[in-house]
């Protein structure tokens, strides 16, 4: 039997890298299976994050507390594996955003409490490692207030500090909490302490309801069970952040956290976030119309697909079928399961509001939604972050090449973040992630699961020529063999065009000089002389060819000779007209701190950026600019080491324009250094 809609709470674990959302959700695990310790190993369990001891994707774990059924999303905290933490946002009905005692404040802190804010979705907040030298938990909690807001207050106290931590005393309920025991009694010391938090906490209480603020304005107490109904509004409602103190190393407030989640985060039905592509609202009604959205996709070598979805609305069973909206496909759902880490626990149905598992669905894939054939909803994909780094990918070794795309396709169908995509300029493919190790990450895991190299190299920066005078040229090929020989002979005159607007070919033939069916012969083999041009053997663009005179033979003449003279033709004239190498410039728009604003600026025009206006984005600034593109090759590198982490940015195709002269030998230079550095 499936659990009720309003027993179930989905929490997401949140924040930077290091501070301990992994260890957090693992103790919760253990506390909530009766052990004493940490459940080690099951919400990291990939190979790959634990030789590198962290988290590289999303991991979904259940567990029961009180009564409750607690959904948890364990996210990655590096930067350039944000983009699951943006899609547990979305799919979660709380988010718990863990930071680090000694440095609560990091970049991935403010990213994902950012993206918090747009998806509408309530917080709590976890103080961890308080167990930790040179922690204060309440200079703590006035950080997060400075930079979050007064809605943080604190809703426990810990007892000790440092190595001397020892438990927690909870301001509601009165309680000190240590080492397994509890006393009615504040602990001694932490009187005036105790006074100022409460007072804090009530007041934010007050002002969660309008009758409470009315009660606490007339000097009346407000009653601990209108202070926990207060704090359950009030965090349902986004008035009230509340911080709780632990240390999930020493499983010291994770109980008190499982209490918090269990009693006080909101439920499915409690909010309703999910809208319809269709700008319909879908309520969590397990007696409405399935609907489910595909936030996540295992990919197992040997398993097959994995899918995990959130029911938005409705029930479903084992076996039964449903439609793909985008694909108009139908699909059967196999087993549903609870995971546990990479374990699954058989259930008998999916009920609105639940988060489960299903294997080896046909045509869907992340982002997806599930429904019922007679009345199907869609819902929007979760927006993710732009690819920063890219590389040109391929197989090391030859004939491995279906292999290696097939492996390559796998991963990105588990990771959305990742894009492939084929350059029809450079005639590569390119593999687009987050950052560096993002992509190396999915390099590596290809050649762990699927056994195939993949080469990886930067990009070529598509650079093209062009002309700025005018030329006369003949392209004359005469070849004699003993038998029937070759003879075309043609002239052209080669004008240069406005930038942008491609390639024009006159036939100003009269007379006959040269007969008609040859002509487009001539036209093919300039065609293909333009693909390599003079100065770099890049495409040339923006000119006009004028073919006015030639010459044929009555029996050697025919359509390879005119298209090996049209050829000789084009390449003659080139030369004489004037060559000149075309760079492509993107436009950036960075977004970064105030205080890092001349920092990033001295960098873009120190890559012959040209600035093109600053503007205020909430509270940070966001510089636009036009970028030689072959100056961005490392540009998410540096600016990550420019600003510590701290700032982000776009980049959209722009335009071309003229290498100056003296600049020619250097970007070519810049562009084939960059593409010898494969991945290491």
């Amino acid at each position: 039997m499936a659990v009720e809609s309003a027993l179930i709470r989905n929490v997401c674990l949140i924040g930077h890298r290091g501070s301990g959302k992994t260890s957090l959700g693992e103790a919760m695990l253990g506390i909530a299976s009766g052990r004493s310790g940490s459940q080690g190993g099951v919400l990291d369990y990939a190979e790959e994050e634990i030789e590198r001891g962290m988290t590289l994707g999303m991991s979904v774990a259940c567990l029961e507390w009180k009564g409750r059924q607690v959904n948890v999303l364990d996210t990655p905290g590096d930067g350039g594996f944000v983009a699951d933490a943006f899609v547990a946002q979305r799919v979660a009905d709380c988010a718990v955003l863990v930071v680090h005692a000694q440095d609560p404040i990091q970049v991935v802190t403010e990213r994902v409490w950012r993206r918090g804010e747009k998806e509408d979705i309530p917080h709590m907040v976890v103080v961890n490692h308080l167990d930790r030298e040179r922690t204060d938990f309440m200079s703590v909690v006035e950080q997060l207030r400075g930079r979050f807001g007064q809605a943080v207050v604190p809703l426990n106290l810990p007892i000790g500090r440092e190595n001397d931590l020892r438990g927690v005393y909870g301001l509601l309920s009165g309680t000190a909490f240590v080492d397994g025991t509890q006393s009615e009694e504040i602990p001694s010391g932490m009187e005036d302490e105790v006074d100022a938090a409460k007072t804090q906490l009530f007041e934010a209480i007050a002002e969660s309801d309008d009758t409470l603020l009315e009660k606490y304005l007339e000097g009346e107490e407000i009653t601990t069970e209108e202070a926990f109904e207060g704090i359950r509004k009030g965090i349902a409602d986004g008035v009230i952040i509340p911080v709780l103190a632990a240390s999930a190393e020493r499983m010291i407030g994770v109980d008190r956290v499982l209490d918090v989640i269990a009693g006080s985060a909101p439920s499915p039905i409690d909010r309703s976030r999910w809208v319809s592509e269709e700008g319909e609202e879908v309520p969590c009604d397990p007696d409405g119309p399935f609907a489910a959205y595909v936030f996540k996709t295992y990919v197992d070598p040997y398993a097959g697909r994995l899918s995990v979805l959130r029911v938005v609305s409705g029930r479903c069973r084992s076996d039964e079928g449903l439609t793909n909206p985008r694909t108009g496909s139908q699909e059967r759902l196999g087993g549903i399961t609870h995971l546990v880490g990479k374990e699954r626990r058989p259930v008998d149905e999916a009920v609105a509001g639940d988060i489960v598992a299903v294997a080896k669905l046909r045509d869907t894939h992340t982002f997806d939604t599930l429904c019922k054939p007679e009345k199907e909803i869609t819902f929007e994909s979760v927006e993710l972050p732009e690819p920063t780094t890219a590389f040109a990918v391929g197989a090391k070794t030859r004939g491995e090449e279906e292999k290696v795309f097939e492996a390559i396709k796998r991963v990105v169908d588990e990771d959305p973040s990742l894009k492939l995509e084929r350059s029809e300029s450079t005639n590569e493919d390119i593999l687009a992630g987050l950052a560096q190790m993002h992509v190396e990450f999915a390099l590596d895991r290809i050649h762990r699961r699927y056994g195939v190299e993949v080469e990886a190299k930067a990009p070529k920066v598509p650079f093209m020529e062009t002309i700025q005078g005018h030329a006369q040229a003949q392209g004359r090929y005469k070849k004699q063999t003993g038998g029937r020989g070759q003879f075309g002979d043609c002239h052209i005159e080669l004008t240069p065009q406005p930038r942008g607007a491609g390639f024009e070919f006159e036939n100003a033939i009269v007379g006959g000089a040269i007969p008609r069916q040859y002509i487009p012969a001539v036209e093919k083999g300039i065609l293909e002389a333009m693909r390599e041009g003079a100065i770099a053997g890049c495409p040339v663009v923006d000119v006009k060819v004028r073919l006015y005179d030639g010459s044929f033979h009555s029996v050697d003449s025919s359509e390879m000779a005119f298209k090996v003279a049209g050829s000789m033709a084009f390449k003659n004239a080139v030369e004489k007209a004037n060559p000149v190498l075309l760079e492509p410039f993107v436009k950036v728009e960075v977004l970064a701190p105030a205080e890092l604003v001349g920092d990033v600026m001295g960098d873009l025009s120190g890559r012959r950026g040209r600035p093109m206006g600053i503007e205020q984005r909430g509270e940070r600034q966001v510089i636009q600019a036009e970028v030689p593109q072959v100056e961005m090759l490392t540009y998410a590198r540096d600016l990550r080491s420019i600003t510590g982490g701290r700032a982000n940015f776009h980049v959209e195709p722009g335009h071309y324009e003229e290498v100056p002269p003296n600049m020619v030998e250097k970007v070519l230079a810049a562009n084939e250094r960059e593409e010898e550095k494969a991945v290491s």
